[in-house]
Order: structure tokens, then C-alpha cells, then sequence
């Protein structure tokens, strides 16, 4: 009697077992399918997802209400006489200064190219946010290396360069001024990676400039403050024949975000497309695996599992797929930037240079991908509830 008890708990659970694995390898075809489309869709979306969190975190970083910039008003890029600059060093409220002299240059044949800075440098981790906490070694460095450049990391590992080597570039801002120069440390802030820093002097008499300057860089107490040395600047060369512009460099960034915003927006509205799309395709794979799999969830009942526990049973195996797609997906592009930029691939993508996917991201794409899951597969998983037992066993009969 007992054996004979024993043996009819033990065969519905054999049996379930047994269709569940059946199941298990008719669904696996869409299973890897969806997963896919997971892997494919969080690939598009991290990729989007980076263009905006860099340049947010570009205009955060560069966002300061006590750093003026002072530039001409109305030439694009901004040029006027040197000669300004201690008239406007002097303007009362002032606690620091620096200068900028752009240099635009290529590091080889290829096209390989990057942004440098000519300005002082013995205030350089004072007046340029992001290298507060720059090796004080690395300005006496400087100082004492004519030809000495502080390189952002991004170019370093762009051009498999190395701190000691000596390089020399071809300058399309100033054609024909070609110059030699000497690395002798690394910036590790994000904000400078295109960039490199080197010495105004080594500037003005390399490419023969001694007149003219860029921008200048004001650094104040506070905001009131800054608006009276802005107000007082412009003021002090309203009749010059350069007429200069001075603002904060949170006005400054306010008004190219501004210019940048609706590029921005159509970005997050394809990002926004793209979850959504990622939602569909799970509720819809999720639907179909759970009609054809009713007699599963009709023998989980007569065993005893709660309607509760078949429901999450469901979201849970959403949740995996969604998950381990968003996981792979966001790796693979995280892999496919960093071989991109080190220069790892057959071929190169310039503009995903400038856009490398944070390694945050691939914890990132795992946490989309779950809540993707689990968005897509409530509303199939609700309708496990109503699975009848006779109704299923018939129609499988």
C-alpha cells in the first residue's frame, strides 16, 4: 500500500520532468532567438546611452559659477591681443588667471588628431577643473622640460605612446608651425583625454605668435563677484577695437548645451524606442512559450504549486534571458570600443573614439536587460493564473 502511494507522488513528478525537458528543447530555437534580440538592441542602446553620458558629464564637469571665460565677442574661434591680458588680470575681484593658445594638430598620416592647450603652468590644477589633484611632480616636470607635454590618457593609448617618448606633429590650425615635444606624464581625467597641455612660451616662440591669445580664464570668489569682473571686463574694452565677452563657464557651457539639447533628445527618444522595443519582443516571445506550455503549468498545479509560484516562475526565466542578454550585449560593445580605440580591429571608427563605452556600463546593460525582462513578461506571466487544468489536458489530447 505504501509503495503503491509512493509511486503515485512519484510519477506525476516524473512525467513533469519529463515534458518540461521536451519543452525546454522545443523552446530553446526562440529562447536564443530573443536572447539575440536582446544582445543586438542593448549593443544599439549602450551605444546611445554613451554619447549622452559623455557629453552630460562634459557639461557637468565644466559647469563652474566662480571661473570666467573671456574671449572676443565676435570672432569664432575666439582671437585678441595679448597685450589685454594684464588689464584684465588686474580687474578688481580677480584671484587667478590663465591663458589659452589652441593648437590643433595630427599625430601622423593616419588622421590621428588632438587638441592642444598652450597656458601657464604653474597654475595649471587651479584653473582647470579635473586636475585638482595632479601630481605636483608632473608641473615641476614641465617647468623643467621645455618641449614638455602633459597627454590625456585617451591619446596615449590611441597612439601606443609611452611618458619619455618625444614626437613631433603636422598643425592644421597653424600650417607650416610644426612642433617637437616631450611627454612627461599622463592627465587620468576624463574631461582631457583628446587634449594635451604644454608651455605658452614654448608656444609663442615656436609658431612665432607673440600677439595674440585665445581665451583667458578668470577665477573668482564667488558668483556676485563674478558678475561684477565680467560686467567690469566688458566694460574696460567697450571701445577697443577687439571687443571682448566675458561670462561664467557654467553661462558658457548653458548656452552650447542649449545648441546641443535637441541632439540630445532625439538620442534619448531612440533610446526610449529602443527599451520599448526590447519590451515587445520579450512579451511577445513569453506569450507564445506560455501557450505552448500550459500542460506544464497544468501539471504544476495538480502537484500542489500555487498559481503565485507558476507566475514567477515565469518573470523569473524573462528576468534570466533579459539579464544574460543585456550582459553580453553591453560586454560586447564595452570590447568593441576598447579594441576600436586601441587599435586592435582591421578597421577604425573614429567618431567611437571619442565615445567609449564605460566598463559601467556592462553592469548597466545587465540591470536594463533584467528590467526589460521583467517589464515584458508580467502581463504574459498574469495570464498563467488562468490556465484550467481540464481545458489544458484536452486541448494537448
Amino acid at each position: 500500500m505504501i509503495i503503491a502511494n509512493c509511486k503515485l507522488k512519484i510519477d506525476p513528478v516524473l512525467k513533469f520532468l519529463n515534458l518540461f525537458l521536451k519543452n525546454l528543447g522545443r523552446n530553446k530555437v526562440r529562447t536564443t532567438l530573443t536572447a539575440l534580440a536582446v544582445i543586438v538592441l542593448v549593443v544599439i542602446y549602450t551605444f546611445a546611452a554613451t554619447v549622452t553620458d559623455t557629453i552630460n558629464r562634459f557639461f557637468d564637469s565644466h559647469s563652474s559659477q566662480s571661473r570666467l571665460m573671456v574671449r572676443e565677442k565676435w570672432l569664432i574661434p575666439s582671437c585678441f591681443p595679448i597685450r589685454y591680458v594684464p588689464k584684465i588680470a588686474s580687474v578688481s575681484g580677480v584671484e587667478d588667471w590663465t591663458v589659452w593658445h589652441f593648437y590643433g594638430v595630427f599625430f601622423d598620416d593616419a588622421g590621428h588628431a588632438g587638441a592642444g592647450i598652450a597656458t601657464r603652468i604653474d597654475n595649471l590644477r587651479e584653473m582647470h577643473p579635473g586636475l585638482e589633484n595632479l601630481d605636483p611632480a608632473l608641473i615641476d616636470a614641465m617647468k623643467r622640460e621645455r618641449t614638455g607635454v602633459l597627454m590625456g590618457q585617451r591619446l596615449m593609448e590611441q597612439m601606443n605612446w609611452r611618458v619619455g617618448q618625444r614626437f613631433s606633429v603636422n598643425s592644421f590650425t597653424h600650417p607650416g608651425k610644426n612642433l617637437q615635444f616631450k611627454i612627461v606624464g599622463v592627465l587620468g581625467a576624463d574631461a582631457w583625454s583628446r587634449n594635451f597641455f604644454f608651455r605658452q612660451d614654448y608656444y609663442r616662440e615656436g609658431v612665432g605668435d607673440m600677439d595674440d591669445v585665445n581665451i583667458v580664464w578668470l577665477r573668482v570668489s564667488d558668483v556676485e563677484t563674478g558678475k561684477r569682473v565680467a560686467a567690469d571686463v566688458e566694460h574696460l574694452f567697450q571701445t577697443s577695437r577687439a571687443k571682448l565677452r566675458a561670462e561664467t563657464e557654467s553661462a558658457g557651457v548653458s548656452r552650447v548645451a542649449s545648441r546641443t539639447k535637441t541632439v540630445i533628445n532625439i538620442i534619448n527618444f531612440v533610446v526610449a524606442i529602443l527599451l520599448i522595443d526590447m519590451v515587445i519582443v520579450l512579451a511577445n516571445s513569453i506569450s507564445m512559450t506560455v501557450r505552448e506550455r500550459r500542460v506544464e503549468m497544468a501539471i504544476l498545479k495538480i502537484l500542489g504549486f500555487q498559481p503565485s509560484f507558476i507566475l514567477v516562475m515565469v518573470i523569473g526565466e524573462a528576468v534570466a534571458v533579459g539579464a544574460g542578454g543585456g550582459l553580453l550585449g553591453a560586454g560586447l560593445a564595452y570590447a568593441f570600443t576598447w579594441l576600436n580605440s586601441a587599435g586592435q580591429l582591421p578597421f577604425r571608427i573614429d567618431f567611437l573614439v571619442e565615445f567609449p563605452v564605460p566598463a559601467k556600463f556592462i553592469l548597466h546593460g545587465f540591470v536594463v536587460g533584467a528590467l526589460v525582462g521583467f517589464a515584458g513578461s508580467v502581463i504574459p506571466a498574469l495570464g498563467t493564473r488562468k490556465v484550467r487544468v481540464a481545458e489544458a489536458f484536452s486541448d494537448a489530447g
